[in-house]
């Protein structure tokens, strides 16, 4: 069933999908590496969440320790794209709305490694 999505929908599911992903790889870099590494994915990493984490600092618990916050964010992030962007469209498209983004990403994956299977196979 093809279901099309107005733009400006799609448009504001994949940035929040980009920034739930950035936000999870944050949180792993906090969890493996020390706050202040020098490496430099951390400090790329740290200068692009740390406008998130400054502009979403009222919506975090006190209690949330500093390197789970990009976690939780993401987390808060996920729940604006499961609930609140499909009712944009109305009670009807809950269930398909659901992850446009990562159902795009895992579809471009799967075509260019059977693009590359074919030509490594068969030289097309």
């Amino acid at each position: 069933m093809n279901i099309i999505f107005p733009i400006w929908l799609v448009g504001i599911d994949y940035l929040f999908g980009f920034l739930m992903v950035i936000l999870i790889i944050k949180f792993f870099l906090n969890m493996l590496l020390p706050e202040d590494s020098t490496f430099f994915i951390n400090s790329v990493f740290k200068k692009i969440t740390e406008p998130i984490i400054k502009f979403t600092n009222k919506l975090v618990p006190y209690f949330i320790v500093k390197p789970i916050i990009p976690l939780y964010i993401a987390w808060l992030i996920f729940m604006i794209r499961i609930y609140i962007l499909p009712l944009l469209l109305g009670y009807s498209s809950i269930g398909h709305f659901s992850f446009v983004f990562e159902k795009d990403i895992i579809s471009t994956l799967n075509s260019t490694i059977l693009n590359i299977a074919l030509y490594l196979n068969y030289g097309l």
